[in-house]
């Protein structure tokens, strides 16, 4: 079980995520008036959600569940990419803003993966289920293969 074993204050993706928010914000301060009910807004609900998912899933009371938290968090990073391409290709971002703005976001969606992996791992423990390519790499590591 899980309650209250995983503070999301302590977690590195959530920092990450908290700051890409007002990253976000900042930057669609910037956007046309008549985008503030469209682009803008969903872009700022998608951002928003990755801080409070993560927060929110670290109440639950198993991996599984914190690991379900972070599946939406990364749907909602999908989502915000995709939100930022429209935004660049509107001309609402210059390129060096997309870039940037991208690089940061794909700082979390790689942090936030190598966390799901370890939030997997601790599921798949308690459970006493391994995934079929945990078992690959599991063996491979007993062979002393290196995978190619």
């Amino acid at each position: 079980m899980l309650c209250g074993k995983i503070d999301y204050k302590c977690l590195e993706i959530y920092h990450i995520a908290h700051a890409f928010v007002l990253h976000v914000y900042e930057l669609c301060a910037s956007f046309p008036e008549h985008e503030s009910n469209n682009l803008a807004s969903q872009l700022r609900r998608a951002v928003v959600s990755l801080p409070l998912n993560i927060a929110e899933g670290s109440g639950c009371c198993s991996f599984r569940s914190f690991l379900n938290f972070l599946s939406f968090t990364y749907r909602s990073c999908l989502e915000t990419e995709a939100a930022l391409k429209l935004c660049k290709d509107l001309k609402y971002l210059t390129e060096e803003q997309h870039q940037k703005t991208w690089e940061k976001l794909n700082l979390l969606i790689r942090k936030l993966y190598r966390y799901m992996e370890y939030i997997q791992g601790q599921a798949d423990k308690k459970s006493g289920y391994l995934r079929p390519n945990q078992r690959i790499a599991d063996d491979i590591a007993k062979r002393n293969i290196q995978p190619e």
